[in-house]
């Protein structure tokens, strides 16, 4: 393995001819397939299909965002507009683009049905073909840079991403995205062809359809000609990034002026913690939207916001292209012992590792610059500054995914140039060590990797089982469905048979309640004063309380209240694993 990685280590086709010619050039130790772009893209895609196998069983995982996207898609396939049906007086929804409600609900309208059962089965199989596509388009992309063995080693350490196969397993829009930008990148390398450059503006459209970061592309695509000096391209390129970003914030603004947004069918409905229901704006604008206690932000704190998750960003970079660095201590950590000093000097030592492999990132993409090779590096870095203005750094390795190809491609290019420049100015006896680093680098990386793989899916893939709406079992698997997840979901199904058919429950995850039970349900409010807090459940009124460790915290907003107000909530159910409870208002 690590002579073959050595092997393939040649120069960037970007750099000097005679260096480009020299990387084409294969080494002796290669075999024959890896001289054919046919072949490695055939094993690239059984690679695929290996880690879908195990996987391809049972609906599309519809928890977390996955809900809200597929209740936005029922809506518009009701023809009811762009709503959150789970929500009391089904609200119109103004956080997400509506690019991928639309894929749901052309799913739900060519099946004639809205089960969450049966479609999400379907969508299940589209996500896996959508993954394939990812993938080829993925090793187009990197062979368009680098020589076939690099970039199909790129494209490996893509597929074997931590984040990369895990998104793809949820109704999530991170592979999606990631496809019309990788496109947009294609098409706009070729401004010679007007084809290709307004197949470039259409799939920069598409990615902000998608996601609202997608204005990203929209500014590396303006920001190229304004660097090329070509400014009459950059005026016309401009106007034409404006008319879809007006179009959607246009809607979102009359929403937000019309009378059912100022007048909610609850108190708290469009507070702007509740970040389902409100703008990316509106949220962002709180110091910390799962504690908003903490206050609104103000200029000064979003500078210093923005120098703090900057600074941590080297790191997250190399946690994406490695895996996450909880894995890394944990492992290393039962390889050295339990010692609390020992386990500091591991924590330390991994996030320098991740720092390393980060810098080389991002020294790629300064050298990419360097070569006025300006799209990937512009909008890599646009990207990277948007989600450093954003107070989510536990989200960090989730925005990072979409540009996952982007960071492979610039760790290539600069374990390339090391050992060009390595081989080139160092004395003969230190030739070698810029080779000796891209072995060691990529090796750590693909193990890591492939370590973390073999981990997730042989501990982590885990049995799911519930009752849906109908009542009929539910049975496959899923990434990270522990033990706090099965008890919630007894939790729901013991409050579905319960349960009248104008009751709300509240709880931290609101959509993948009603997809179970077809209950309106919301999140409680983040109020820290329980006064306050039952108040605002009243004006709900919710008459069940789920209360446990979900993944917004809320426990620490709701367990006060059933303290304080035992007269009025009764717990009727708590799970034995997981730590969840069932409270029912009294009198209701």
């Amino acid at each position: 393995m690590i002579n073959s990685l050595h092997s393939c280590l040649t120069a960037d086709k970007t750099a000097t001819t005679s260096a480009a010619r020299a990387a084409a050039e294969p080494s002796n130790s290669l075999t024959g397939w890896l001289k054919s772009e046919k072949i490695l893209l055939l094993i690239l895609l059984a690679l695929t299909i290996a880690t879908w196998l195990p996987r391809l069983k049972g609906p599309i995982d519809l928890r977390w965002d996955g809900g809200v996207y597929y209740i936005l898609g029922t809506a518009l396939a009701e023809g009811k507009g762009y709503k959150l049906l789970s929500e009391p007086g089904e609200m119109e929804a103004v956080q997400y683009p509506p690019l991928l409600p639309a894929i749901i609900a052309g799913h739900q309208l060519v099946l004639g049905t809205n089960d969450p059962t049966v479609v999400g089965k379907c969508l299940r199989i589209s996500a896996f073909i959508i993954f394939i596509i990812y993938i080829s388009v993925v090793f187009r992309f990197l062979k368009s840079y680098l020589p076939l063995p690099y970039a199909f080693l790129a494209a490996v350490l893509c597929l074997f991403s931590l984040h990369v196969y895990f998104l793809s397993d949820l109704l999530f829009p991170e592979i999606l995205f990631s496809l019309a930008t990788l496109l947009f990148i294609l098409c706009g390398r070729k401004e010679a062809s007007r084809v290709h450059s307004v197949l470039a503006y259409l799939f920069a459209v598409v990615s902000y359809a998608i996601r609202t970061v997608g204005m990203a592309a929209f500014a590396a695509w303006v920001l190229e000609s304004l660097v090329r000096r070509r400014f009459k391209q950059a005026v016309l390129r401009a106007a034409l990034v404006v008319v879809p970003i007006l179009c959607w914030q246009f809607y979102i603004a009359s929403v937000e002026s019309s009378y059912e947004y100022n007048h909610p069918a609850y108190a708290y409905q469009r507070a702007p913690y509740m970040f389902y229901n409100v703008s990316y704006a509106r949220n962002v604008s709180l110091r910390d939207p799962f504690a908003p206690e903490k206050g609104n932000t103000s200029p000064v704190k979003i500078v210093r916001r923005f120098v703090r998750n900057a600074l941590s960003i080297p790191a997250s970079l190399g946690e994406t292209l490695t895996t996450s660095r909880g894995y890394w201590e944990t492992w290393l950590a039962l390889a050295s012992g339990d010692g609390t000093s020992t386990r500091l000097l591991i924590s330390r030592g991994v996030l320098v590792l991740l720092y390393i492999i980060g810098l080389f990132v991002l020294c790629g993409l300064a050298l990419q610059l360097l070569r006025r090779q300006w799209l990937v590096p512009l909008y890599a870095f646009i990207y990277l500054a948007a989600i450093c203005l954003t107070p989510f750094p536990g989200q960090y390795l989730r925005y990072l995914m979409p540009v996952v190809p982007f960071l492979a491609l610039s760790l290539m290019v600069f374990l390339s140039a090391a050992r060009e420049a390595s081989r080139r100015r160092l004395p003969a006896q230190w030739a070698k060590l810029g080779s000796y680093l891209a072995v060691a680098t990529l090796s750590v990386a693909l193990l890591t990797e492939v370590i973390c793989f073999v981990v997730i899916y042989t501990q982590e893939h885990q049995r799911i089982a519930y009752r849906d709406r109908n009542g009929q079992l539910v049975e496959y698997r899923l990434f990270f469905y522990n033990k706090s997840y099965q008890g919630f979901d007894h939790s729901v199904n013991y409050v579905r048979q319960q349960a009248q058919p104008d009751d709300v429950i509240a709880a931290g995850t609101p959509h993948w309640i009603y997809l179970l039970t077809g209950l309106k349900a919301v999140m409680p409010p983040f109020e820290q004063d329980a006064a306050k807090a039952q108040q605002l459940l009243d004006s709900v009124p919710v008459s069940y309380l789920i209360v446990g460790q979900d993944v917004v915290g809320a426990e620490r907003y709701t367990l006060p209240v059933v303290r304080q107000f035992p007269e009025r909530w009764k717990q009727i159910y708590s799970t034995p694993e997981g730590g969840w409870a069932v409270y029912q208002r009294v009198n209701r």
